[in-house]
């Protein structure tokens, strides 16, 4: 997702730093060095890894893509099913060298933040939970200052997506406004409604852009393309294309199937993984809009469960604090939101879990992006389609604005996690170390912030500043205790 405004410059790319061609494995040896350090600082969220994308690929010393071309594979990711920054690191890599390549820029851009998430994941479940009392304590404000970076993503993406223009800013209203009036307990439905959204969006803007009287607000869109020499480089055919999104789909209903056949329909000891995998590829495939659109369907299929206790298959529920933390390790490390997938699904089918949670959640965008890539120099010359992807664009918007209620409900139900959770905006956005201080400070800075305001929060809860709490009973129920009655029913002693 986009992280900062683009200046101008010329369409076309700058030719490589080396004057001398490189060969397909020196092409291979090239995305290897660009992406290895990024898996070490791509800290921020995927407005920042836009921006690190921005400056290293377009305006820095590899530049491999035009101003033009990055704009569009930010839009295609963010019309996809997937992670934004993810494709977008796949698909620069497919650029470079190929089908190989796009599977290195993959891999070293997420593999730090998927093995420190699948080893804390994996000791939530093999440790004893009883013995775990101690770090919920300790991390009882993680949640509420994770979230603060959905929110400044929220509205850099809005300014970025929708700026001043009257329909896009209706469009991501609209989108915004059914999605939070989407019941929750029919979530699944969400498989269709989102993606309606989006395309009843780029429709919107297709159209729009043919009144004589809106061309100029499509500048942009409309400015035709330039270079034509990139597909021979991708190297995938197009029939290979066409059995990638075939694959794509075609597991698609075999997930929706197996979510429900998991709860009693088998047996066995990959049942859980099973589980696993069928649950997050139901919503990689489902997710439009990014990390933050996920956040809610993650929440509800992992802290509330779909099956009931015991039945042969599935998984047991997670309790709401160890979700929190789990998304605040993922919100502090860098590489994209969708590592937290291997964090829920260790937690609750070990190391095996952790891995298909992975593969489940990442899949269907990586099967896409590989599918889309031979066809897009192709669908690119039609003034249509880069006009019905602004429109895309902006209600994606309206489903990041729809994330972040959702999450404010959740995490901040009292005083001292509301305020954590505006501290935490205000540390990000205005007071971030500039370009003058030391870079290992401006790298480390995301996870400062959130676990700094975590410890307040934590001290906020010693000092009993709101009231009405009165033991630590509440650290084994997380939520339940912000008001008076659940308190009540959560804490025997308080009655």
């Amino acid at each position: 997702m986009p992280a900062a405004n683009i200046a101008p410059m010329d369409s076309q790319a700058k030719p490589h730093a080396s004057s001398e061609p490189l060969t397909y494995w020196g092409r291979v040896r090239d995305v290897a060095a660009a992406f290895f350090p990024m898996g070490f600082i791509a800290f921020g969220g995927p407005a920042a890894h836009i921006g690190l994308f921005l400056k290293t690929f377009v305006e820095g010393e590899r530049p491999w893509l035009d101003e033009q071309r990055f704009m569009e594979l930010m839009s295609l990711g963010q019309a996809m099913p997937g992670p934004t920054s993810t494709q977008m690191a796949t698909a620069m890599g497919i650029t470079r060298a190929g089908a190989l390549g796009g599977l290195v820029s993959f891999w070293l851009f997420d593999w730090v933040g998927f093995a420190v998430q699948l080893s804390t994941g994996a000791a939530v479940y093999y440790l004893d939970l009883g013995a775990l009392d101690t770090y919920k304590m300790v991390v009882l404000g993680a949640g509420p200052a994770a979230i603060s970076l959905v929110f400044l993503a929220a509205r850099m993406l809005g300014n970025k997506a929708c700026g001043d223009d009257p329909l896009r800013i209706s469009l991501a209203l609209f989108t915004c406004f059914v999605a939070l009036l989407l019941p929750r307990e029919h979530m699944r439905w969400a498989a269709f409604a989102f993606p309606g959204l989006i395309l009843f969006g780029g429709l919107v803007t297709a159209l729009d852009a043919r009144r004589p009287s809106r061309r100029a607000a499509y500048e942009k869109a409309l400015s035709p393309p330039t270079g034509k020499g990139l597909l021979k480089q991708i190297g995938i055919p197009r029939p290979a294309g066409l059995l990638l999104a075939m694959v794509a789909v075609g597991l698609f209903p075999f997930a929706w199937v197996a979510r429900d056949l998991a709860c009693g329909g088998f047996g066995g000891a990959g049942s859980r993984q099973l589980a696993v995998f069928s649950s997050l590829y139901w919503m990689g495939f489902s997710i439009y809009g990014g990390g933050q659109v996920v956040l809610p369907m993650l929440e509800s299929e992992f802290t509330r469960g779909r099956c009931e206790p015991g039945e042969t298959g599935s998984f047991p529920p997670l309790d709401a604090e160890t979700f929190g933390f789990g998304l605040a390790l993922a919100q502090s490390l860098p590489g994209p939101l969708f590592n937290l997938s291997a964090f829920l699904g260790a937690a609750v089918a070990g190391v095996g879990g952790g891995i298909v949670g992975f593969l489940g959640l990442f899949g269907p965008g990586i099967l896409l992006i590989y599918a889309l890539m031979p066809f897009w120099e192709s669908l690119r010359r039609h003034e249509w389609v880069r006009c019905a992807l602004v429109g895309m664009n902006a209600s994606a918007v309206g489903l990041v604005f729809q994330a972040c209620v959702t999450l404010w409900a959740k995490y901040c139900t009292n005083g001292a996690e509301a305020a954590v959770c505006i501290l935490a905006m205000a540390m990000h956005k205005r007071f971030a170390p500039g370009d003058t201080k030391p870079l290992a400070l401006r790298r480390a800075w995301p996870a400062l912030v959130i676990f700094s305001c975590a410890t307040l929060c934590l001290v906020l809860f010693f000092l009993d500043l709101n009231g009405a709490y009165g033991d630590w009973c509440h650290v084994a129920k997380y939520g339940d205790f912000a008001t008076q009655p659940n308190r009540t029913e959560a804490c025997p002693s308080a009655s």
